[in-house]
């Protein structure tokens, strides 16, 4: 930590970002200090095809709670309510909800899970911000991945990282429980002029 941080950050603050190209890394965001985990994976370039030329009217929309075996399905019937005929690429993306939905709650001990699919051309959360809530899942589809930056040093440029499109991050919230406070802020990216809407996978952890 430089000099020039010393003042801003406190010894109860959480401010790392570790990232790994296996999801065990979600493990790591018990670990003192530790803000927010990035598994950087593999994307399949016939799903990225596939996704960016959706048109806009068929992004599949989703804002759900259920125990969270049940998060394949409601992708599923998200996709069907717009229309996307099964395959392999909606099968990957259902799949992958239903993984991720699975993983956040084996690593934060928990059944059932809040899960949004956001469509949007537009900045949903342009401020940089804590979500009030325990931890919070980030999966960019299509368009630009979430940045975060450690609290007090938002207008660095240099200072601000950007999830990968694809990657997976998991953030803790100011709900976290424990007497770590979070001092590392995320927000959503300016979107890519004439990319169209951005797909957004968030899962919460509930109860």
């Amino acid at each position: 930590m430089s000099i020039a941080e010393a003042h801003i950050a406190t010894a109860s603050d959480a401010r790392d970002v570790l990232m790994g190209r296996e999801p065990d890394i979600f493990a790591d965001i018990e670990l003192p200090g530790v803000a927010a985990v990035i598994w950087n994976r593999s994307c399949d370039v016939g799903f990225q095809r596939w996704i960016d030329g959706m048109p806009p009217q068929n992004l599949p929309e989703l804002r759900t709670v259920v125990p969270f075996h049940l998060a394949e399905a409601a992708g599923i019937a998200a996709c069907e309510q717009v229309g996307i005929p099964s395959g392999r690429e909606r099968d990957m993306l259902t799949g992958d909800i239903g993984a991720l939905a699975l993983l956040v709650a084996k690593t934060l001990k928990t059944r059932q899970v809040g899960i949004r699919l956001d469509v949007s051309d537009e900045v949903m959360c342009p401020k940089f911000h804590v979500d009030n809530v325990p931890a919070r899942l980030l999966c960019t589809y299509r368009g630009t991945g979430t940045q975060y930056v450690p609290e007090g040093w938002e207008a660095d440029p240099e200072r601000i990282g950007q999830v990968a499109r694809g990657a997976v991050a998991l953030f803790r919230g100011g709900a976290w429980p424990g007497a770590e406070r979070t001092g590392l802020l995320h927000r959503s990216p300016a979107p890519d002029i004439g990319a169209g809407p951005r797909l957004l996978l968030v899962i919460d952890p509930i109860g």
